[in-house]
């Protein structure tokens, strides 16, 4: 009995680590996304500066 509340302890934690790094994974695909986008703005307006 004890080995089965040991292992649903562990795999209580790997659940709460795995979705942990999930979160945490989605908050950085966020930034790299948002910072694509704004370097291609700015990239926009200085190819337009540069043409004109």
């Amino acid at each position: 009995m004890a080995q089965i509340a040991k292992a649903s302890k562990s795999t209580a934690k790997k659940e709460a680590y795995q979705k942990k790094q999930e979160e945490g994974g989605k908050k950085v695909l966020e930034w790299i996304f948002g910072v694509l986008v704004v370097l291609a703005i700015l990239f926009v307006v200085y190819s337009i500066w540069i043409v004109s």
